[in-house]
């Protein structure tokens, strides 16, 4: 068996070169390590094939009609294998990720790497590292997750390895948002916030803070769409006067929330929309928001028991029908409160709301358990923190 030139081996196969016919002498100059097994006449070198034993032999004979040699390039392949490090990676978007290709075999012509079945081009936020062959990916977005393949190559052989990005949680972040509107009665209006996060957010509405009417003018849809967005909308037909106010969309998941909010107007008579009982705790400050539709409204006061509001420090009244006390107190401060709403012509709507006040709760260390008090009243005990 002869290899000649341009020959490939696999490492661990049996090399043997001979020539034919008498010689009368024959000498071998290998520019590699030193054969293993040279024949008894010189004839051939045999030896297990070595990574290291690739390059260029030469064997030299001669007789009495003269010399010849010859040279015999030995070429080594080895089989391919990748293997991606790490195999899994869980990342927060904005950060860094990196992929280390590591190959076995010989010789490697080509690497490329693929995500989700696409070539990864170098650009601002990627790198492609030769030697060793690494993936590294800056400032993580959204779009970056999904599955990575090591894909090496060589004109006889091709291995690959895979590896999975996935992003870490993030709060949720708005991508769009409904801006403020002023329209007649009688349209469909429609209300459009997109969110991101991870996990995917939800999404409530409120108006003026408070649920959405339960009626089936009023239409709430949500959908996520293939990048993980979700759009959420309100649909409201046949809008009413009475549909104005504040709207707002909150978008949240177990990191956090974020809101919207826009007042959506419709020409009509001031209209107030009724307000459930509203409960404070002593000491602290109480926001209450006057639920105002119709437009356009000149004036929104507050009073109670007859008297125009404010009628102290505490109590602090905006144009926008926001009422703020501070400092609540029990006895000062429970009890009923009325908006009013007025526009040019002197037309108006009225309603009221209930305010209560409780006392503030005190945590109360007894032993190794906690007591929650209300006043002079006991409310619950734990043991732990409070």
């Amino acid at each position: 068996m002869a290899y000649l030139s341009g020959a490939i081996l696999l490492p661990g196969t049996a090399c043997l070169q001979r020539k034919e016919g008498p010689l009368e002498s024959l000498q071998t100059y290998i520019t590699g390590p030193t054969a293993e097994q040279l024949s008894k006449n010189w004839e051939f070198l045999r030896f297990l094939v070595r990574l290291e034993d690739r390059g260029v032999y030469v064997c030299f004979a001669n007789n009495s009609a003269g010399e010849e040699s010859v040279r015999v390039t030995l070429e080594i392949t080895a089989p391919l294998s990748a293997h991606v490090q790490p195999q899994v990676q869980v990342v927060d978007v904005g950060k860094e990720a990196s992929f280390q290709c590591i190959v076995n075999g010989y010789p490697v012509s080509q690497v490329t790497w693929l995500h989700n079945g696409k070539p990864v081009a170098p650009d601002h936020r990627v790198e492609l590292m030769a030697e060793p062959p690494r993936l590294t990916i800056r400032q993580l977005a959204k779009e970056d997750r999904g599955m990575y393949q090591c894909m090496v190559s060589n004109n006889w052989d091709q291995a690959q390895a895979i590896a999975e990005l996935d992003m870490g949680d993030a709060g949720p972040e708005l991508l769009y948002w409904f801006s403020e509107q002023t329209l007649q009665p009688g349209p469909m209006v429609s209300l459009k916030c997109v969110a991101t996060g991870n996990p995917p957010p939800q999404f409530t509405w409120t108006l003026d803070g408070f649920p959405l009417p339960d009626h089936p003018r009023f239409l709430v849809g949500q959908y996520v769409t293939i990048q993980d967005d979700v759009i959420s909308h309100v649909n409201v037909t046949n809008i009413k006067a009475e549909d104005g106010g504040e709207y707002t969309c909150t978008a949240h998941n177990s990191v956090g929330k974020i809101s919207h909010s826009a007042r959506v107007n419709v020409y009509g008579l001031p209209y107030i929309r009724e307000m459930p009982k509203i409960t404070g705790v002593a000491g602290s400050s109480l926001i209450v928001k006057c639920p105002v539709a119709g437009y356009p409204i000149e004036t929104i006061t507050w009073e109670r028991d007859g008297q125009l509001l404010p009628v102290n420090r505490r109590q602090r009244v905006y144009a926008n029908g926001t009422l703020v006390v501070e400092q609540t107190q029990r006895n000062e401060d429970a009890g009923t409160y009325t908006c009013q709403a007025q526009n040019r012509q002197r037309n108006s709507d009225r309603r009221n709301v209930e305010v209560q006040v409780i006392g503030k709760s005190s945590c109360i260390l007894i032993g190794p358990c906690l007591t929650w008090i209300t006043g002079d009243r006991y409310r619950r005990e734990k043991c732990g923190d409070c």
